[in-house]
C-alpha cells in the first residue's frame, strides 16, 4: 500500500507546503497513478494550494465545495460516516467526495498534474469533530439470542479515513498522502495516523523546538504506557472483532495500525557548496551536523519505545521568496520557469525569476533536492 501521513507536533515548519509540493512531485514520478490527498487540517492550508492558492481564489473555492449541495469536502464524509455507518446504512464511497483540482482552479492559475485528486479540508471542520467525539460507546450484546450493536466507538470512529485510504489506493496501488492538524489530542489526527501506512515528520534545523516535538511525536505514538500505538491495541482487545450496528447487522471496519515511521525531513535546509561538490547538493556545516543529531536522536527515542527507525532522512532547501511564490499562486515548485513573472503575497508588484546570476542554479537545485525525495514514495 502506497499510503503516507504527513504530520509533527508542531506547526509553522512548512508541513502542508511539503504536503503541496510532494503530491505534484509525486504525480509527475508516477504518471500512471492516481495521487489523492486528504486534506485533515481545519486551517486547510494543502487545499488552498492546490485550489489555486491565495492569488488564485484558493479560499473561495474551498468555501464554494462546502457550499455545494452535496457539499465536496472531508467534513461531509465524515458526517456520513458517523451517520451510516453506526446506524446500518453502510459506507459511504470516498470517490464521491473527491474534486479534480483542475476542474476548480481558476483560469488563469497554471494547471497542476492531471492525476492529482483532492479530499478537500473544511473550515468548519472542528464543529464535526465535536460531533464525532459525542459518539457514544454502546452497551455489551448479551443473552440468550444476543441483538443490538456492539463496537469500539474509539476504533470505529478513527477508522473512518483509514477506509477512505484503502478504497483509493486500490488494486492500482495508487498513492494517498494526508495533510493533519499538529495536535495530537484531536481525533482528525488519529484517523491520519492510522490511516495511513506510513509516516512522513519534518522539523527546521534552525528550530530547535521543532527537532523536540520530532521526538515528542515518537512518543506520543509509540509509549508503551499512553501512545496512540497502546491505546489502539487496548481497545482492540477490549471489544474484539466481530462488531455489528445498531440493527444488530455484522458491521466490517477496517483493522488498524499506527503509521510506520518512514520519511524524516530537514526542512529549510541552507546549502553550502562543498570544494569541488556542485551547488545545492549539500546542506551547510552547522546544519549537516543538526541532521546526524536527529537521525541519532530519532533512532534512540524510537528504541526506548521498541518503535522502528524512520526508513529514510532527507533535507529539503530552504525556499524562502520561491516557496512564497508558490503557496500565494498555489504553483507546483516543478513547474517554475526561468524568465516568467510570479504575484507576490502583499504587494501589486510581480517576482521576476531571472535567467541570469543564482537563480538557474538555486531553482535546479530545489527541484532536483524535490524529485529525489519524491522518488521515495
Amino acid at each position: 500500500m502506497s499510503s503516507y501521513v504527513v504530520w509533527a507536533n508542531k506547526g509553522g515548519i512548512g508541513k502542508s507546503t511539503m504536503t503541496f509540493q510532494l503530491a505534484c512531485a509525486a504525480a509527475h514520478e508516477n504518471p500512471e497513478k492516481t495521487i489523492w490527498v486528504i486534506d485533515l487540517s481545519p486551517q486547510c492550508d494543502v487545499s488552498r494550494m492546490i485550489l489555486g492558492g491565495g492569488h488564485n481564489g484558493g479560499e473561495d473555492e474551498i468555501l464554494n465545495l462546502m457550499q455545494n449541495d452535496p457539499r465536496l469536502t472531508v467534513q461531509s464524509y465524515l458526517l456520513d460516516c458517523l451517520n451510516n455507518i453506526p446506524a446500518g446504512i453502510g459506507w459511504p464511497d470516498p470517490e464521491n467526495y473527491i474534486v479534480d483540482p483542475n476542474e476548480i482552479r481558476d483560469g488563469e492559475a497554471s494547471e497542476l498534474p492531471e492525476n492529482i485528486r483532492l479530499m478537500c479540508g473544511d473550515f468548519d471542520l472542528e464543529r464535526t469533530i465535536q460531533l464525532i467525539e459525542q459518539l457514544p460507546q454502546p452497551p455489551r450484546r448479551s443473552g440468550r439470542a444476543p441483538t443490538g450493536p456492539e463496537y469500539s466507538a474509539y476504533l470505529l470512529t478513527r477508522s473512518f479515513i483509514k477506509h477512505a485510504t484503502d478504497q483509493l489506493v486500490g488494486n492500482d496501488d495508487n498513492i494517498v498522502i494526508i495533510d493533519t492538524d499538529p495536535y495530537f489530542n484531536v481525533i482528525t489526527t488519529h484517523m491520519g495516523l492510522v490511516a495511513a501506512e506510513n509516516w512522513i515528520c519534518a522539523y527546521s534545523p534552525n528550530s530547535q523546538a521543532s527537532q523536540f516535538a520530532v521526538l515528542r511525536s515518537i512518543e506520543f505514538m509509540f509509549e508503551s504506557g499512553s501512545g496512540l500505538r497502546r491505546f489502539i491495541e487496548d481497545e482492540g482487545a477490549r471489544y474484539a472483532r466481530p462488531w455489528f450496528d445498531n440493527r444488530g447487522r455484522p458491521l466490517h471496519a477496517p483493522e488498524l495500525s499506527v503509521a510506520n515511521p518512514f520519511l524524516l525531513v530537514a526542512n529549510m535546509v541552507s546549502p553550502y557548496r562543498l570544494s569541488g561538490g556542485q551547488s545545492y547538493n549539500d546542506p551547510q556545516r552547522l546544519h549537516r551536523q543538526t541532521i546526524a543529531a536527529m537521525t541519532a536522536n530519532t533512532s534512540i527515542e524510537a528504541g526506548e519505545h521498541n518503535a522502528d527507525d524512520f526508513q529514510h532522512h532527507e533535507h529539503m532547501w530552504d525556499m524562502r521568496r520561491l516557496g512564497l511564490i508558490c503557496d500565494y499562486n498555489g504553483v507546483e515548485l516543478i513547474a517554475l520557469e526561468l524568465g516568467e513573472n510570479y504575484p507576490e503575497p502583499g504587494s501589486n508588484k510581480q517576482y521576476h525569476l531571472n535567467r541570469t546570476g543564482g537563480t538557474p542554479n538555486q531553482l535546479d537545485g530545489y527541484q532536483r533536492r524535490l524529485r529525489e525525495i519524491a522518488r521515495l514514495l
